[in-house]
């Protein structure tokens, strides 16, 4: 980059990690000069690996609606693969969750498998190097191993000065630096005390040696089940928190030996001591041998980190001329990998807004409002699915009726935010996203909001009365059961969640494909106005679309 004769941006991207990198893409890509800032270089380590399908679709609806094909590129296992390297990733075919007792062996008798369409657990300092590479490749300056000395923002612009001692002006400042978010301590945007429900803690690293469960367990495969435990996120629940076990070596086609390894505890609970994390990790597992057979021969790969809560959050995430994307203003915990999807859903209206403004010279905050809006209804969700999953860990039985509600719920933001995107993708008529208006943020909101508010919150409402000691937790799983066959947003009994023994659910089976119709068919045949709003579609894309999937078969 020649400073001298470039020190003028339109926007300044704080941070390359993935969400910065694809923001700064995006408006490179749309002729928006930008200058993107980082500590750090890459590759570096970094979590948040594990992608799911709403994140697939989210990754997907950008890179047409931007006509920025290398960002579908991080859309699918088989696109990684293709498109940057079989090692870059692991293949997650479905989401795994087991539960154990303290000081009892594995039976696999209280377990769900979740199938998916392929998709990826990714190994962040590759995918993250690559995306920033591609923003370079579209125009972004990027400079690296450069901290900020100063930063001002007015009403006239953004002015910055690096350790060098250059400066540099710019219209606008985004920050997705995450948690150590310079404009949150700047302008004291962070909540005193925090503003969320969710208590934990983290104690993760990267590992080899890492065997896959389905060798480390006796079991009677059902001849039905596709699914393995080792291709899939794996998630181990107990009561007081949860671990993740996310393998990037789970494929023929990966050199990669590596496997991220996590456990999130209920801070209250057990709250962070003076011992290491290598020996708390020890400590876990002797309480845990159905845990522990998997890590027999197991060694970490880098030192081990041990966070103190994770939560953190924001009254505000904008301001003059700014903004924070969700990392840098607010997290909650790990689990359901929100993270990643949540900074698309932002960044899909916020690129467009960014690059409105700077064609109209218009940076006030209202042209941003509804966009901080949708930013904290999502944290909220978060929040209350989280807290409620730790609350139910300590019941399986109430685990496994709250797990449903996040299962309905991850559909029914898929179709929400998609269904007509999802269609003409898969159609192939993709790049008609490109002229489809953005500014409605009604279809981002989260999974239940404008469908079913009440069924979240009488569901949020039951679980939280456990915790209270009001109600029992097997009473609370009846009620929540009983709950989940009263719905009205989706066909009756969906996907069969509302029978106690439905233990596993593929949507890549045979039966999943059934229901999609019958989901397609209700739609068409509802008389409720927030169906058709919500979920409504084209025919012709779905006839274009089923059509195609045929012929790939």
């Amino acid at each position: 980059m020649d400073y001298n004769n470039n020190q003028q941006f339109d926007v300044v991207v704080l941070g390359s990690g993935l969400a910065g990198s694809i923001l700064a893409t995006i408006l490179a890509k749309h002729n928006i000069r930008v200058l993107m800032i980082d500590k750090e270089v890459h590759p570096r380590f970094a979590i948040g690996e594990a992608m799911t399908p709403d994140t697939d679709l989210m990754m997907s609806i950008l890179s047409y609606q931007y006509s920025v094909p290398e960002i579908a590129h991080l859309s699918s296992f088989d696109n990684i693969c293709e498109n940057i390297s079989p090692s870059a990733c692991g293949l997650k075919r479905s989401f795994n969750f087991i539960y154990h007792r303290e000081g009892e062996k594995q039976t696999l008798q209280e377990c769900n498998k979740v199938g998916v369409h392929p998709s990826s657990h990714l190994f962040r300092p590759d995918i993250d190097n690559y995306m920033a590479k591609v923003a370079v490749k579209y125009g972004v300056n990027l400079l690296e191993k450069t901290n900020i000395k100063e930063l001002n923002i007015n009403k006239e612009g953004v002015k910055i000065q690096i350790d060098s001692g250059e400066y540099f002006t710019a219209n606008y400042l985004v920050d997705a630096s995450g948690y150590n978010s310079l404009l949150s301590s700047q302008f004291n945007l962070r909540d005193k005390p925090i503003k969320c429900k969710t208590h934990s803690r983290s104690v993760f690293t990267h590992m080899v040696g890492v065997k896959k469960y389905d060798d480390c367990i006796q079991s009677d495969r059902d001849s039905q089940d596709e699914l393995f435990w080792y291709q899939g996120t794996l998630h181990h629940i107990f009561d007081g928190g949860w671990m993740w076990v996310i393998p990037f070596d789970n494929h023929e086609k990966s050199s990669n030996p590596i496997c991220s390894v996590g456990v999130n505890f209920d801070s209250r609970r057990f709250p962070k001591t003076e011992i290491s994390p290598e020996l708390e990790f020890q400590n876990f597992l002797s309480r845990f041998p159905g845990i522990a057979i998997q890590f027999e021969k197991a060694k970490p790969i880098r030192n081990w980190v041990s966070t103190n809560r994770l939560q953190y959050s924001s009254h505000s995430c904008m301001g003059e001329r700014f903004y924070l994307l969700p990392h840098a203003a607010g997290f909650i915990d790990p689990l359901y990998s929100f993270g990643l999807v949540n900074s698309c859903t932002i960044i899909l209206p916020l690129a467009a807004r960014i690059i409105k403004a700077i064609a109209k010279n218009d940076y006030s905050t209202e042209q941003f409002a509804d966009i901080e809006t949708l930013q904290h209804k999502l944290f909220d969700y978060n929040d209350n699915l989280v807290n409620c999953s730790y609350i139910s860990f300590a019941n399986f039985n109430l685990w496994d009726a709250w797990r449903r509600i996040w299962l309905l719920g991850s559909f029914t933001r898929q179709m929400k935010a998609g269904i007509k995107k999802r269609l003409k993708i898969a159609a192939g008529k993709g790049e008609e996203l490109a002229t489809l208006n953005v500014d409605n943020l009604e279809s981002l909101t989260p999974s239940y909001q404008g469908l079913g508010d009440d069924f979240f919150f009488q569901a949020i409402a039951i679980v939280e009365k456990v915790q209270a000691g009001l109600i029992s937790a097997d009473d609370a799983a009846n009620q929540v059961m009983s709950l989940i066959k009263s719905i009205d947003f989706l066909p009756h009994n969906f996907w069969n969640l509302g029978d106690v023994l439905q233990k596993n659910i593929d949507t890549e089976s045979d039966f999943c494909r059934v229901e999609y119709s019958r989901f397609f068919s209700w739609i068409k045949k509802s008389s409720k106005p927030e169906i058709k709003k919500y979920f409504d579609y084209d025919i012709e894309d779905l006839v274009a679309a089923t059509k195609l999937a045929t012929a790939n078969k």
